[in-house]
């Protein structure tokens, strides 16, 4: 079952409130001080900014633009520096009787660190903060940005008074928000594009070759190459346990028309105009009939997205030892390959939720597992990875099978979590 945090409403307020408005600087006399005029901010009268959560999860972001304005014009040009301070949580709480939590820092960005007001003018450049992932956010509880505009010195060459002018921002949380955690593969790096293999090389029979293949993904884009996603990894025993890779998970092109392959043939969608969308949760689901593999007149292979079946292929040999050679028993699963090697290949997005069958998934049976599996055992799957884990080394396998899969100690690995958008269960 994917991983669900408590949260599904929320009501985001953006307050925009003044403290410490008397920003000094300086004048050609390092002993003369020149007093700036009253500095304020949009909204700092009218009170809070309310923005309703949907902005967020329809765009997947959202973007509050503001400016530092005074009440007349600066004598000489003034630079800030725009930066977050934690410790104006407590002082404001403090002061207004509240119980603010600070505001977790994958939620923000400041998209701007500097402000420019220039001498003669009354309004500073464009400033903005993105708010994004709400993931991780606990529901009841209100949480606060304090953003900090302060006189940078070195711009002028002259000493300044530490005065400085603070702008809050809230996210109150009163429901329900369905996030899932991934793996984070958009920037290539070797600490997470690899296979991993089960405990002390572990090799699992794939019974008459029936299985099934079923990922999670959501593509931030694609580019105009091949996209690798991932694939099962294991050995041919009819072949020399020759390494082999099992259900390609491959994007070919920017526009996400699939070309999803395994070592038998390839589930084209290109001719058929059906492309992957980017920004949003995608299920890929490969089933693999065995009674049908080893001959080639016959469809043994069909491709699901989000539960649609939307190509169907018969098998055909494209790599091994001979061209004619077909898919026979005797394959094995030995772990999980995300992404490839090659730093070109590369896929910009998330994974999540890694399912191994035992068996070729009905097409009811599909749709009925999209989001979550009921009862998972380990009668029914070789392995299940939900990788709702959202830190650390290690996945866990699911399926009872104690088949976890584990990144080095010293790898580096990226967490993300993006809106559950995917279709209901049927």
């Amino acid at each position: 079952m994917i991983m669900k945090n408590n949260i599904n409403r929320l009501t985001l307020l953006l307050l925009v409130l003044l403290g410490g408005v008397g920003f000094t600087s300086c004048s050609d006399n390092d002993n003369d001080f020149i007093e700036l005029p009253t500095i304020e901010m949009p909204q700092s009268e009218a009170g809070p900014v309310s923005i309703d959560y949907r902005e967020i999860l329809d765009a997947g972001s959202y973007v509050y633009d503001y400016t530092i304005k005074l009440d007349k014009p600066a004598a000489t040009t003034l630079l800030c520096d725009i930066a977050v301070d934690e410790s104006m949580v407590e002082a404001y709480n403090a002061a207004n009787n509240t119980s603010y939590k600070m505001m977790p820092a994958f939620v923000y960005e400041l998209q701007a660190k500097n402000a420019i007001v220039k001498a003669g003018q009354q309004e500073s450049n464009s400033l903005s903060v993105k708010f994004s992932s709400l993931f991780g956010l606990v529901e009841g509880e209100e949480y606060l940005l304090p953003i900090v505009a302060t006189i940078d010195e070195t711009c002028v060459g002259q000493f300044v008074t530490d005065t400085r002018s603070v702008s809050y921002f809230t996210i109150s949380i009163d429901g329900e928000l369905d996030y899932i955690p991934g793996l984070n593969m958009s920037s290539y790096s070797t600490d997470m594009y690899r296979t991993l293999s089960f405990a002390n090389d572990e090799v699992v029979t794939i019974e008459d070759n029936t299985h099934t293949f079923e990922m999670l993904v959501y593509p931030y884009s694609w580019h105009s190459g091949t996209n690798y996603i991932g694939t099962w990894r294991g050995k041919d025993t009819n072949n020399n346990n020759e390494v082999f890779s099992g259900c390609e998970l491959r994007v070919t092109g920017a526009t996400g028309a699939s070309n999803i392959g395994n070592r038998q043939c390839d589930l084209t969608l290109a001719n058929q105009n059906i492309t992957l969308p980017a920004n949003q949760w995608v299920r890929l689901t490969i089933t693999c009939d065995g009674t049908k593999t080893g001959q080639n007149t016959e469809v043994a292979y069909r491709l699901y997205i989000n539960g649609e079946e939307v190509a169907s292929a018969k098998p055909t040999k494209r790599w091994g030892p001979s061209s004619s050679q077909r898919f026979k028993v005797g394959y094995t699963l030995t772990g999980i390959q995300f992404g490839n090697t090659s730093s070109s290949l590369y896929f910009d997005g998330l994974i999540s939720d890694i399912r191994m069958w035992k068996k070729c998934l009905t097409a009811e049976e599909v749709k009925a597992n999209l989001r979550t599996i009921a009862s998972p055992s380990s009668s029914d799957l070789y392995g299940y990875w939900k990788l709702d884990e959202g830190e650390g080394n290690t996945l866990k396998d699911s399926s009872g099978n104690g088949r976890d899969l584990t990144f080095p100690a010293s790898a580096n690995i990226i967490w993300n979590a993006e809106f559950n958008d995917l279709p209901q269960d049927n």
